[in-house]
């Protein structure tokens, strides 16, 4: 219990750090970081996962733009570092968890403990966009994900400008946008086919990826309870926990 409320006090200081810098704007970025840090698990080969190694992967053409939530972070870091040992791999994980609660969704827990790895990861473990629904499922498979997760943790797609809804709330606008279908109609021109990726395109053509798509978009609140676990199980993949 003690060391429960130990914890507790330093969530809270960090989530404040944070808060400090943090803006609307920069959520979706800081999101993405989660993503790009986490994404790089596989199961079989026990390698990747939420460990940090994304500050040294910046250079990868995947990750073009992450610097800028990196450097947001750092400020973040150097602050904490004069008080308490955080972890990039902890610090990253609160932060998209704090992004998503400023934009209007859930409150995620996020536990402290992970430890950094002091090199990259392994290249080429990353979805990548022209993935088809099948190829999105077996990749995220090889991760532990679902294929509730991929459909859940693709929610997140709703910031930023891929044109799902207002690019600074987190609701379930992504799944409403996704059965609609933009892209394929014609009186919308170009500016319908850069609404979302070629893989948020395939998501809704899959009959599975479809039934989550039509839950979450009649369901906010399951969207959100959803998005809250598979987020959970994101940031805790392929973890090296510190001894407690």
């Amino acid at each position: 219990m003690a060391f429960q409320r130990v914890e507790e006090v330093e969530i809270q200081a960090i989530k404040s750090e944070i808060r400090k810098v943090l803006s609307k704007a920069k959520a979706a970025g800081l999101l993405r970081l989660v993503f790009h840090d986490a994404g790089t698990f596989d199961m079989a080969k026990n390698t990747g996962g939420m460990n940090g190694s994304i500050i040294y992967e910046l250079n990868r053409p995947e990750n073009t733009g992450l610097e800028r939530s990196v450097k947001v972070l750092q400020k973040v870091k150097a602050v904490l570092d004069l008080a308490m040992q955080v972890s990039w791999a902890d610090l990253i994980a609160l932060a998209g968890a704090e992004a998503v609660a400023l934009c209007g969704g859930p409150d995620i827990p996020v536990r402290l403990g992970r430890q950094d790895k002091e090199s990259p990861d392994p290249e080429g473990e990353l979805p990548v966009e022209s993935l088809n629904a099948a190829g999105l499922i077996e990749c995220f498979q090889k991760k532990g994900f679902s294929t509730q997760d991929l459909v859940a943790l693709s929610g997140a797609h709703t910031l930023g400008n891929k044109g799902f809804g207002k690019p600074t709330s987190f609701d379930n606008s992504y799944f409403h946008t996704l059965l609609e279908k933009p892209w394929l109609k014609a009186s919308n021109g170009e500016m319908g086919k850069m609404i979302g990726l070629p893989s948020d395109h395939a998501l809704v053509e899959d009959e599975e990826c479809l039934r989550w798509i039509t839950t979450y978009a009649n369901d906010q609140r399951r969207f959100f309870d959803d998005f809250t676990v598979s987020y959970i199980k994101l940031v805790n993949s392929g973890v090296n926990w510190k001894n407690i």
